[in-house]
């Protein structure tokens, strides 16, 4: 066992049997959490990653954006010169390799999306979109609008087949009454070769939004109304709909994370923090606050871990990881401490084969690698599944979330 992976592990062990770490079950809504940092004044232990210098032979950068990619073991950055630069880490190593060389007008972050497909990434850019066909080494650049009073919020993909997205449109007033006083939309775009072609567009209220592989889920927040569409924007259901407006008045929250694959959703934003809820009808269960000051949650793209960031002080939002497993309870086990440090949409991501999360922070990169771990069942089970078991006993030895009763 190496050095990295005896203190990757130890720590871990430290953070889930530690009081440190995490604390008690939760029964009472307005009252409890599912779990709770405790002893502030002891020394916290992260998790500790592979650290590597942005350099090479394209040193020189500083706050890079980064975002995820169909190629394994990787990620993307468009802050690295007129290219898309694909960020690999071959044997725990790093590497940079650079494709569409001289595209024009990419550099400065992004509105980024998952990978379009295995061939296709995308992002957009004020008003324009970009998508780059790795296969076809063709680099396209489509305005989306046109006005310069218009800008593109966020986008979703729609469909990757026919290469539809959704875009969400902010549109300034003429004669506005604040900073807050904009009209909203979202547009359904099919791109098709060099031509965009607007499908359809709706009026949005001022609201979150997010999506899963055929739903879209606008949360407004001041009428705690959840509207729930299609793919095409045409209304829709979804079991979240009723659970939310089961609870609506005991849950807070402005923005919605849904899991990938099991029946919950993770709701932040809400003045007591964070809350898990879910529609899982065999198990009858209700909203729990989960955790308190909560946000930027981002599941794994196989949805066995989620990222989050904490809210410590004025100064420190760290990043915690917890495992997600169906043998919980509530889904979710005890976070572990990753970093001192936090990383916002554009500075971490995922990456696939293996499962890694990666974060920027000045001029360094930071990856934790969730699957080559060692462990004592090593060969037995995966270091995911390891971790669960392990968690899973202290909370049935504390008896915490009605476990060891």
């Amino acid at each position: 066992m190496n050095l990295f992976n005896r203190t990757f592990l130890a720590t871990v062990f430290t953070l889930l049997f530690s009081t440190n770490a995490i604390a008690h079950g939760g029964n009472k809504m307005d009252s409890e959490y599912l779990y709770e940092r405790k002893n502030y004044q002891t020394k916290i232990i992260s998790l500790p990653p592979q650290t590597f210098k942005i350099g090479g032979l394209f040193g020189g950068y500083n706050h890079i954006s980064i975002f995820p990619v169909p190629q394994g073991n990787a990620l993307g950055s468009n802050d690295m010169g007129n290219a898309i630069t694909i960020i690999s880490f071959p044997k725990d190593k790093i590497s940079y390799d650079k494709y569409f060389r001289h595209a024009d007008d990419i550099m400065g972050g992004g509105k980024y999306l998952p990978p379009i497909s295995q061939d296709l990434i995308g992002f957009g850019q004020v008003r324009v979109f970009h998508l780059f066909d790795f296969k076809k080494k063709l680099h396209r650049e489509y305005s989306i609008i046109f006005s310069v009073s218009q800008y593109i919020e966020k986008i979703a993909i729609a469909d990757a087949r026919q290469k539809r997205f959704l875009f969400e449109v902010e549109s300034q007033k003429a004669d506005p009454k604040g900073p807050w006083d904009v009209n909203y939309s979202l547009q359904l775009v099919e791109l098709n070769g060099d031509k965009h072609n607007l499908i359809r567009e709706i009026p949005k209220v001022r609201s979150t939004w997010t999506t899963t592989t055929d739903r879209v889920f606008l949360w407004a927040f001041d009428d705690k109304k959840l509207r729930v569409l299609d793919m095409n924007l045409e209304p829709s259901h979804h079991p979240l709909e009723d659970a939310v407006k089961q609870y609506k008045d005991k849950i807070d929250f402005d923005r919605i994370n849904l899991h990938p694959n099991y029946p919950f959703a993770v709701l932040t934003g809400g003045e007591k923090g964070t809350t898990i809820i879910s529609w899982a009808t065999e198990r009858h269960d209700r909203p729990h606050l989960l955790i308190s000051d909560a946000s930027n949650f981002s599941f794994s793209p196989d949805g066995k871990w989620v990222i989050l960031t904490d809210y410590f002080n004025s100064n420190t939002n760290q990043t915690y990881i917890m495992p997600v497993s169906e043998k919980y309870p509530h889904f979710l086990g005890t976070p572990i401490l990753l970093s001192n440090d936090f990383f916002e949409v554009g500075r971490g991501a995922w990456t696939t084969n293996p499962t890694a999360f990666v974060g920027t922070s000045l001029d360094k990169i930071f990856r934790w690698d969730l699957e080559n771990q060692d462990f004592p069942e090593k060969g037995k089970m995966s270091f995911h599944d390891y971790i669960v078991q392990e968690d899973l006993k202290k909370l049935t030895k504390e008896k915490k979330q009605g476990l060891g009763k």
